[in-house]
């Protein structure tokens, strides 16, 4: 080949890069998106496994009672071999362990919510279905199809057109708005991961922190804050207004009421649980498995659809549906938005508005209504763990830490891409901008740019909230004590005890992130209301336990991860040398994974501090004994200066400054483990 030809290839070749890389952030998009369609078609094939994988379960019960004498001595037979592996596997200090924390979460989780279970069929006259009955025969819970329920753009004149949702019924609409809640937060959160693990550009460092920024879960407020930034008289529309009256235009104010504000809200605060998900396990990939795919053809977007997004589906599709359950499940948006009837028509809602907590009254209703958010809740659990497990991922891959596959961007490839980035983050970081501008504005103000003010923070010396606080703080504090010590004993078992039941214990200490708040605290009004665990005017005990067993997760999941980044080797080391269990437990693992443990239960503390449906209900049974997030809706509630929205915004930059240290520190300990961080 001539010296010309080589110099032409070379440029061509030269050139075919600039382009690729001059039009790589849409082609990321155009990745993301054709990803997108994969992931739920590959979705419904797993919905389509899961419900033949209850089927098999069903058959076995009817194996059962077809043959039940067959099966019982299977079953004594089976127990004789897990008493055999149990006696060589257990010390007396994981006895202990284990019964006090099935103790721990049979009375308080298992218990409750089979109260909510019981409630639902069984009546003083015994079982009765009536109520389910009632449920899917009532107008208010099933679709109406009436033409005026499609009508979601509404105009109202005057300048301003309304944006609804559809109302299909309490049931449906549960559903279709987390199923919106879930797509938005699967592009966004799948888009957001791929560009930070897999391109280099300035200011990554910046945009990677930025996006913990929507996990700043500040109840209510998130909601308020987007109301008022994007109502007909928010600053969004007033900013629009502005810049179309300087160019002699007129600006059609917009406002989104009901289900579409539901989804907004629930859109932009919880994409960044498939985002870490998703990060995750890009990270996670092995170099050498797209670097063989290369070396048979496969390129560009070809590589990334069959090879690079298959491989990180596990970890998006885990995010995805955890976005799911904490959607439908949501109880302060919908509380927010009360005022538009439409946003009251959600399961959670229901569940809330059906219990006095005052007099301790629940309409027969609520535990109904309540079983039907359980067991939406309970089926995306179980397809998490059986169908998205990081850790299944993880075990199949060789092992061992590799550097991952990254592209440094050429400069205005990096500006194009910000273009793109930039306004997509700043819309979703709408919530906590404007939570922290309505905090440092007069309330009385229509203007533009309202004055600034630090009036609104004077609510932080209000008796009741300082007062609140400092229970909060007490509460929190009690209830991260026991999860340290369950979390690191159930990390333990699950680790290194070969036990039968190990996937089921897992499961059960796990379950709780994805168990609706409500609900428990439906449970623990059925089962526990005028009892010495409940008594009527304290539920200052039962607070604290429902932070302990709803925020289990997080210390337990990252406790795990610790025990599976420390070699085992050094526990057999030290039993060989005299030590006995209990002494290499707490002289060789504890300390060994005292920093993931550490991260763990900071994530543990703040997630106690703003829990919200648990907090509403049972704070509720005694205002004096009610924890802070009971008090910021008691805050937006009351009437300005001293109460409303600035002062609720106030205690929510308080509640955000808290979480966003704990979160970036728990971030920069545990790295790339984002499992830790989610609880799954």
């Amino acid at each position: 080949m001539e010296q010309s030809d080589i110099d032409t290839e070379v440029e061509s070749e030269i050139i075919s890069e600039d382009m690729e890389a001059s039009f790589a952030p849409v082609d990321i998009f155009v990745r993301i998106i054709m990803g997108i369609v994969g992931f739920f078609v590959g979705l419904g094939k797993r919905i389509i496994s899961f419900f033949k994988w209850i089927g098999s379960g069903v058959h076995r019960i009817y194996r059962f009672f077809n043959n039940p004498g067959q099966s019982i001595r299977q079953f004594i037979k089976r127990l004789s071999t897990y008493a055999g592996e149990f006696s060589r596997e257990m010390d007396t200090l994981s006895w202990i362990q284990l019964s006090v924390i099935i103790f721990v979460f049979g009375l308080f989780l298992i218990a409750p919510l089979l109260s909510v279970v019981w409630g639902s069929f069984v009546t003083d006259t015994g079982v009765n279905l009536d109520l389910i009955t009632q449920l899917f025969s009532n107008a208010a819970y099933v679709p109406q199809w009436q033409p005026q329920d499609f009508n979601w753009i509404r105009p109202t004149g005057a300048g301003y057109i309304e944006i609804w949702g559809i109302d299909l019924g309490i049931i449906l609409n549960s559903v279709y708005s987390a199923l919106a809640v879930t797509a938005i937060s699967v592009v966004l959160g799948t888009s957001f991961a791929f560009i930070i693990a897999r391109y280099d550009f300035p200011g990554k460092g910046i945009l990677r922190t930025l996006l913990l920024f929507p996990m700043l879960s500040t109840p209510f407020i998130g909601a308020m804050g987007i109301k008022w930034f994007l109502g007909a008289n928010g600053f969004l529309n007033n900013l629009a207004s502005a810049g179309f009256g300087v160019l002699g235009l007129e600006w059609v104010r917009f406002e989104f009421h009901g289900l579409a504000a539901i989804i907004i809200v629930q859109g932009f605060s919880l994409f960044s649980l498939v985002y870490l998900n998703a990060y995750s396990s890009f990270m996670s990939i092995d170099p050498s498995l797209e670097e063989q795919a290369e070396n048979l053809g496969a390129t560009g977007f070809n590589l990334f659809r069959s090879v690079t997004l298959p491989l990180a589906m596990p970890g998006i599709q885990a995010g995805a549906i955890l976005t799911f359950i904490l959607s439908i499940e949501d109880l302060g948006t919908p509380i927010v938005y009360a005022e538009d009837l439409q946003a009251q028509k959600t399961l959670a809602y229901q569940v809330f508005d059906s219990i006095t907590a005052e007099a301790g009254s629940i309409n027969p209703l609520g535990p109904a209504i309540g079983m039907i958010l359980l067991v939406f809740a309970l089926s995306g659990f179980l397809a998490i763990r059986k169908y998205a497990s990081l850790r299944s991922y993880a075990s199949g891959s060789k092992g061992g830490q590799w550097n991952p596959r990254t592209r440094s961007l050429r400069p205005r490839t990096s500006i194009l891409m910000y273009l793109i980035i930039v306004p997509v983050l700043a819309f979703a970081l709408i919530p906590q901008i404007s939570v922290i501008l309505l905090s440092l504005s007069e309330y009385r103000s229509s203007a533009l740019f309202p004055p600034l003010t630090l009036d609104n923070f004077a609510i932080i010396g209000n008796n009741d909230i300082r007062d609140a606080l400092v229970r909060t703080v007490g509460y929190a504090a009690i209830a991260t004590f026991g999860i340290v010590l369950l979390g690191v004993s159930a990390a333990y078992i699950i680790s290194r005890r070969k036990i039968p039941g190990r996937t089921a214990l897992d499961m059960l200490v796990t379950s709780p992130i994805a168990l609706p708040g409500i609900v428990i605290a439906t449970g623990y009004f059925t089962l526990f209301y005028n009892t010495p665990f409940f008594p009527i005017d304290g539920p200052m005990f039962l607070i604290v336990m429902s932070y302990l067993v709803r925020k289990f997760p997080f210390t337990v999941r990252a406790a795990y991860a610790g025990m599976q980044q420390t070699p085992e080797v050094l526990e057999e080391a030290a039993q060989n040398v005299g030590a006995s269990k209990n002494k290499t437990f707490t002289s060789i693992v504890i300390p060994l994974i005292g920093v993931s443990v550490l991260a763990g239960s900071l994530l543990s503390f703040v997630y106690c501090v703003s829990e919200v449906s648990t907090s509403l209900l049972l704070g509720g049974a005694n205002y004096y004994q009610a924890p802070l997030t009971y008090w910021i809706n008691e805050t937006y509630a009351g009437l300005p200066p001293l109460y409303g929205i600035g002062p609720a915004a106030a205690l929510g930059v308080l509640m955000m400054i808290m979480q966003m240290i704990v979160i970036a520190t728990t971030n920069a300990i545990l790295k790339t483990r984002a499992s830790a961080m989610t609880g799954i």
